[in-house]
């Protein structure tokens, strides 16, 4: 059995789907992968509906290991904000498959 990886995605301005491949790429790549999502302020949905889309498409055995919310003091030109920032960690179920996919024999 492969030995289980991490990977980990940064969530920014790119289009939700650029980060549903980067999951999906994960799992495909090493099933007993862990995915780690990391996204601050207005990211933090896109990652959000990143894993959900995953989950309810592709993988509907994937589930959240852990999930952290926190806030992030960045400087700006007025001063210090208070940015929103999660990571959430994502794991697939033992004996996963893609839906759709062919089972191996």
């Amino acid at each position: 059995m492969s030995q289980a990886q991490q990977v980990e995605v940064l969530v920014g301005k790119k289009p939700i789907v650029n980060y549903m491949l980067a999951i999906i790429e994960a799992f495909n790549n090493n099933p007993s992968a862990t995915v780690v999502l990391k996204a601050r302020g207005r990211a933090v949905c896109k990652a959000v509906n990143a894993v959900s889309a995953v989950k309810n498409r592709y993988f509907s055995d994937i589930y959240v290991k852990s999930f952290s919310a926190s806030y992030e003091d960045v400087k700006t030109e007025k001063g210090i904000a208070r940015l929103p920032s999660v990571e959430i960690v994502i794991a697939r179920g033992p004996g996963s498959q893609a839906q759709g996919s062919p089972t191996p024999q």
